[in-house]
Order: C-alpha cells, then structure tokens, then sequence
C-alpha cells in the first residue's frame, strides 16, 4: 500500500506539474504576444503618420502603406486571438495557438480594448485600401491621435493580467511540487521503516538459518558444496571438504584447480567432461550418473606427518534445477578408503584361496619326483634365507649388509623361479611380494631392526606353505613322465621339468604382452651326462629363460617394425660337447644386448660417471649385466626389473663350477651358454 501511494503521489505530481507547465508555457505565449501589441499599436500610429506627411509632401508613400497594413492586420490578428483563441504568427515569425485571455483583468482590458478597436478600424478602412480622400486620411489621423494612448494602456493592462496569470500559476506549481515532494519523503520515511523492520527480521531469520548451516556443515562426515557453472564453488562449503582435500577451500576457488595436485591428469580431464555434461539442461542426469568417472577415485594426499599417503574419494553430483536451467551441482564428497581397502583385501583372499587351490591342484598334476625336489630344495633355501636374516640384524658394516641383502635376494628369486616353472602361483606371488619388501630395503640408506620386523613373518608364510606341499608330495603316487626325442636316452625327470620352463616362458610372455615360440633341443646324448640330473641346472634354464623372454624378446608392434616375424623364438638346448662337457644353451631371436643402453642405465642408476665409462671397454660395460641391482627392465614386473636374475646365473655357475658363455648381437639376438665339466 505504501508503494501504492509513492506511486499515485508521484504520478499525480508529475500529471500537475505537466498541466501546469503547459498552461504556464500558454501564458507565456499570452505575455510575449500582449507585449507586442503594445509595439504593434506604436507602429500603427507611426506608419499612419508617415503616410499623411509623405502624401502631404508629394512623395511616395507606398513603403509606409505597407507597412501600416502589417502592423495593422497583425495586431488585429491577435487582438481577436486573445479574444476566442486564434492560430497567430508568433514572435519569431511561426505560428502558434494564442488562448483567449482569461481572467476579469485580462478579459475586460481586451474587451476594452476592442470597443475601441472597431470605430479605429472603419476609420482606418479607407487609408487600407488605399482610396482615402484628404479628409478621411486627416479623420483617421485624428482618430489615432486620440487612441493610440489609450490603446497602448489597454495593452499594457493585459500584458499585466496575463503576467499575474502566469505568475500564480508558478507559485501553484511549486506548491503542488513541495507537497508532493513532503508526501513523497514522509511515504518513503514510512516503507523506509517497514523495509529496516522486515530486514530485521530476515536478517534474524538468516542468521539463525546459517548458524543452523554452519552446524550442519560442521558436523557432517560428508564434503558438501555448491558448484558454479564455471566450477566455481559456492560460499557453503562443509568442514570435511578441507580434510578429505588436504587443502582449506575458499568460497569462488575452482574445483579443478583444488583437485589438481590430488588426481592424475586423466582422471582430471574427464571429470571437467563430465562435469560440463551435467550442466547441459538437455542432457539426462539418471543417463550420466552411470559414467560418473569420480565415483571412485585414487588420489595423492598428504598426511599430519608430512607423509604422502593414498586414499579414495568419491565424487557424486546432483543437479539444482530453476527455471528450466541448470544453476549448480551439488557436490558430495566421502572418503571410501576403507572401504576399498575392505573391498581389496576381500579380493587378496579370495585370490589367495583361488592359488592355494590352483596350486594344490597343480602340484596333485605334477609329477612326484620333481614336486619333491622342488619342496626339498625350497625348504632348504628358504631356511638358508631365515640364517641370513638372523645375522642381517646383527651386523653392523654396511658393506657386508649389501652382500648379505644380495644373498637373501637370490636365493628367493631363485625360489620364485622354481615356483614359477612348476606353475605354483600361489607360492610365486608370495615370494614375489617378499621381493617387493627386500627391494624397498635395499633402496634404504640405512638399515635398522625395526624395518626387518616384516621379513620373518612373510618367510614363516612361505615355509608354512612349502610344508604344506610338502605333505601332498609324500601323499603323491609317484609318477613316471616321458618325453619322447629323436636322439640320446631319455631321463624320467629332467624333459619333463625343462618342457615346464618351456611352459613358464609361454606364461611370462602373455604377462608382458608378448607372443614366443618355444623350442626344446637335445642334442648328442645330452641327457645321459650325469651332470643333467642336476637341479640346479634345470634353476639356471629357468632364469636364462625368463631373462630372454623378458629382456630379449620384443613386443610384437616393435618386432614387425624391425622387420621381423611379430612371434618370438626362444630355444633351449642341453648339448653334450666332444670334451664330455655338459652345455645349457638358451637362445632368442630379440633385441640383443645394446651396449649404449647398458651405459646409460649405469648413468641413471650413479654407479659411474660418464668420464669412468669412457675408460671401459664395450665387454666390461656389457659384463655388468650379472651385477647385483642391476636391471634394464622397467621395476617392479614379476618377470623382471630387480636387478636379481643374472646375478642368480653368475652365482649359480660359480658354485657349479661351471663356465659362463655369452653371445649377443644387436638387433639379431642374444644366446647364453652354461658350460659343465
């Protein structure tokens, strides 16, 4: 109501002010006109007298003429405006609507002035149109003399009429205009009031809806904001979203800036795609929940220790629709770390049960003997570890803690290999994790008792489960397992566990996205030398295998861009030379070594400096393949990457006895040759 009657106040102000003004410019119009009949009268009488003295003179008189019968017919003109309202022409020659005079003032000096008028214009009739007789000429002379004064008086009074009409109606302007202004404050004073009361109120009513928001806000376990369509965040952000982000948030920071150094850049990309999908009003949000890439992401955070850690978030959006147009997303963020966690080791143990039983299921396949060969050997190797780590925790130089860590390290590679080639992945994955541990040791400056702690029990896992194989080796029937060869005598062991590191190369190949051929060679009655019963034989073909499918073989893409066949050949072979010697042979057709690439990896790893590199020779450089730690292959593989299984190759030979025989030619291929006595 109070708007309401701002409203009519101001508009009936402004609709008087108009009427006003407008009647105001009329008298205007009234004064400037009523002024110029008094001229008018003036120049009538002038013109009238210059015409009687120029006749009387005998000169023309046809300039005064003319110009008495303007001044007359103008005057005229407006005399008659004023009198019923004419269309005159005005002061500066145009035309304009002059309203009869009002008023008694006015009104009676313009009838005044027009009884006056009528006997002066038959008098001057004559004198008009030019055919006035002496007489009449010296009668309107007359008349003039006689009128002009009074004429001009009259004019005068109604120019003052008309001035006091023009002046009262200003003065009623600015009355109107002052009270309409006074209304105007006293309404605005009064919505004023009732606007500061309502703001009051709503302001009591915001400030008890946010202390409620911040509450909630604060107390929630969830990350809760609003997203702007520029990713924005809004300027209600809970507690939670600070911890789980690592990073205090700000009301106007962008989403994908905060969540920059916490997400991999692919993961970042597709959220901004998914993101802006979301915010498409014709898209479906229940269609696009589905393909949600943040439902579960891994992200790098940092702990209260300083400590970078992993943990999980997950990010799900729902949109606030108005008008038909997609304002914000509200966002949710929760922590699902432990539930992943849960979920994962869930997955490790039904993992694990799904080896043991693979692994219990192929070890009742395999035959007996070589089961317990490989459980007799495992045992001891792994009881050799225990020794090892037992002094490992008492020694104090460190270079004998290398060689020690060195020694612990072989030994479960080669334990990992015999696993590996009789197909047991449970116990593969075990040693393997155990590799995982050793590896991190090694990389330490220093090693303590406390980061030992964790070796034993994984060492008590392996032993637990070797014992348990144990048991299904002495329950085991033994079984007899030939293989058929076109040269020597047959052994009942030893094909059967050289075609199973056949086997493992076709099983590691498929693990590093590769394709190979395998091919078993005996030659000369290779089998009959009593040197190839040896299990230790059968370890190094398992590690000159593995090497060669791992570090030899190509991928199929690189071999066909090298011109080659895109499946690999892998040839193992048990020769028995004229000497009597014994010989493993293993053979690819890949890469071959690359000495550049050895002398660079040498760089990377700091073991020497480019100027200590240029004084060795191409075999010395190659010769540190069988170094302990050193690997070209990207870490962390279960086939390669330790640094570890040349090392086992050099150290088994060196224990044999034997001699070590290498051949590689870049581009071409590589061929390892164990040479027994």
């Amino acid at each position: 109501m109070a708007v309401t009657l701002f409203i009519v106040i101001d508009l009936g102000v402004l609709v008087l002010n108009f009427y006003t003004s407008f009647k105001i410019s009329e008298d205007a119009i009234g004064v400037n006109l009523s002024g110029r009949q008094r001229m008018l009268s003036q120049r009538m009488t002038k013109a009238l007298l210059t015409v009687d003295i120029e006749l009387r003179d005998g000169r023309d008189t046809t300039a005064a003429r003319e110009e008495f019968k303007l001044a007359v017919g103008l005057f005229e003109q407006t005399l008659k405006g004023f009198e019923v309202g004419d269309t005159v022409p005005g002061g500066d020659g145009k035309r304009v609507y002059l309203q009869p005079a009002t008023g008694d003032a006015a009104r009676q000096a313009v009838d005044a002035a027009l009884t006056l008028w009528k006997p002066y214009r038959r008098a001057l009739a004559p004198v008009l149109e030019g055919r006035e007789t002496l007489r009449e000429l010296a009668e309107a002379v007359a008349y003039a003399r006689a009128s002009n004064v009074k004429l001009l008086g009259l004019m005068n009074d109604l120019t003052t009429a008309l001035e006091k009409n023009a002046t009262e109606r200003a003065n009623f302007l600015r009355t109107v205009q002052a009270a309409g202004i006074l209304l105007a404050l006293i309404n605005f004073a009064y919505i004023l009031y009732k606007f500061l009361s309502s703001l009051r109120r709503a302001d009591a009513s915001i400030l008890a809806v946010n202390e409620e928001n911040r509450e909630i806000l604060g107390t929630v376990r969830e990350g809760l904001f609003l997203l702007q369509p520029d990713f924005t965040l809004g300027t209600q952000i809970s507690r939670s979203v600070g911890t789980l982000l690592g990073k205090e948030p700000r009301s106007g920071d962008r989403l994908l800036d905060l969540l920059g150094p916490l997400l991999f850049e692919k993961d970042l990309n597709d959220a901004r795609d998914y993101m802006e999908l979301l915010f498409l009003p014709h898209v479906r949000e229940n269609l696009v929940q589905g393909v949600n890439p943040l439902t579960c992401v891994e992200v790098r955070a940092t702990n209260a220790l300083g400590l970078e850690e992993r943990k999980f978030l997950s990010f799900s959006f729902s949109r606030v629709i108005d008008g038909g147009q997609v304002r914000h997303l509200l966002v949710t963020m929760q922590d699902i770390t432990p539930r992943i966690a849960l979920e994962r080791q869930l997955d490790a143990e039904r993992s694990r049960a799904r080896q043991e039983f693979s692994s219990l299921v192929q070890a009742l396949r395999t035959d007996a003997g070589a089961l317990r060969s490989f459980v007799s050997r495992a045992e001891a190797q792994l009881l050799q570890v225990n020794d090892l780590l037992r002094s490992l925790s008492e020694q104090q130089d460190s270079v004998k803690t290398r060689k020690t860590m060195d020694s612990v390290f072989r030994l479960i590679h080669t334990f990992k290999g015999d696993a590996a080639a009789l197909d047991m992945e449970l116990l593969a994955s075990m040693a393997h994790s155990l590799e995982d541990e050793l590896q991190r040791l090694r990389n330490l400056d220093k090693l303590s008792g406390e980061a030992l702690v964790h070796l034993p029990l994984a060492l008590e896992g392996l032993l637990e489960k070797v014992g348990a194989f144990k048991l299904v080796a002495q329950a085991h029937p033994a079984t007899t397992a030939t293989m058929e060869t076109s040269v020597g005598p047959s052994s009942p062991e030893i094909p059967t566990a050289l075609s199973r590191v056949l086997e493992l190369a076709h099983r590691a190949a498929a693990d590093l996205g590769k394709q190979v051929r395998t091919r078993l060679v005996l030659e000369d009655g290779g089998l009959a030398h009593p040197r190839a019963q040896d299990p230790e034989l059968v370890s190094l073909a398992i590690q000159l295998v593995r090497n060669a499918v791992a570090h030899g073989i190509e991928t199929p893409a690189e071999r066909i861009a090298a011109g080659k066949a895109g499946i690999g050949l892998v040839t193992l072979s048990l020769v028995r030379r004229d000497t009597d010697e014994l010989e493993l042979r293993v053979r690819d057709d890949g890469k071959g070594l690359q000495p550049s690439a050895i002398r660079q990896r040498l760089l990377d790893l700091g073991w020497y400096k480019p100027e200590q590199l240029d004084q060795f020779s191409e075999r010395q450089i190659m010769g540190h393949i069988f170094k302990p730690g050193f690997s070209t292959a990207a870490p962390g593989g279960s086939h390669a990457g330790r640094g570890v299984g040349l090392d086992v190759v050099q150290q088994a030979v060196s224990q044999l006895g034997a001699r070590l025989r290498l051949h590689s030619t870049p581009g071409q291929g590589t061929e390892f040759g164990i040479v027994l006595a």
